[in-house]
């Protein structure tokens, strides 16, 4: 069953390259562990940092909408940018910076143990085993790293832009540092 599953995995992987859905910096990372035999990676990305707006009145989880977001570290022409696609009568806008992120299926629970325990002596001290069933054990793999700062509420930008050019330049850090964290997990996947 883990064996099929993961053969599944693998063909929505690779048609999702294809399409360029894929966060290309993280991919050295899919790789690797999809290399080996007990576990698959079902979704990831690299991290981001980027604007969102949150309408008045609505289901923020339906109507929600990025102004701009960044997978490479954003530029202060990107955000100024992002923040003229605003409208006008928002509820709120945030910027944000998650961290990369990666789900991994192991085959049981000694495999996720081993894998989670390396992500946590790598750094990426919030990750966790999300939900163990017969067919595998889910290990999302994360950084503490991340940043939700209101930046505007009620229709009104309450920051001046030298404190969003500092959001934006503390967001591009956690990014990097996060990213290198990954870049540690990685050499520690020769250890499993």
């Amino acid at each position: 069953m883990f064996q099929r599953d993961k053969e599944k995995a693998m063909e929505k992987l690779r048609e999702a390259l294809e399409k360029n859905l894929v966060d290309r910096g993280i991919l050295y990372i899919l790789e690797r562990i999809n290399e080996m035999e007990d576990y698959y990676t079902t979704s990831s990305c690299f991290g981001r940092c980027g604007i969102m707006e949150f309408p008045r009145g609505k289901n923020p989880k339906v109507y929600s909408r990025w102004l701009g977001k960044w997978h490479h570290y954003g530029e202060e022409r990107e955000l100024f940018e992002a923040l003229e696609k605003r409208s006008r009568d928002f509820e709120m806008i945030v910027f944000v910076m998650n961290s990369p992120i990666l789900h991994v299926a192991a085959r049981d629970i000694p495999a996720a143990k081993r894998l989670l325990d390396l992500a946590i002596h790598s750094g990426l001290k919030a990750s966790s085993i999300k939900s163990i069933t017969e067919r595998r054990v889910m290990v999302e793999i994360v950084s503490t790293y991340k940043i939700d700062a209101p930046i505007g509420i009620d229709g009104e930008i309450l920051v001046d832009r030298d404190y969003l050019r500092m959001l934006l330049n503390l967001g591009n850090t956690k990014l990097k540092i996060s990213r290198e964290l990954f870049h540690r997990f990685y050499r520690a996947l020769e250890m499993l």
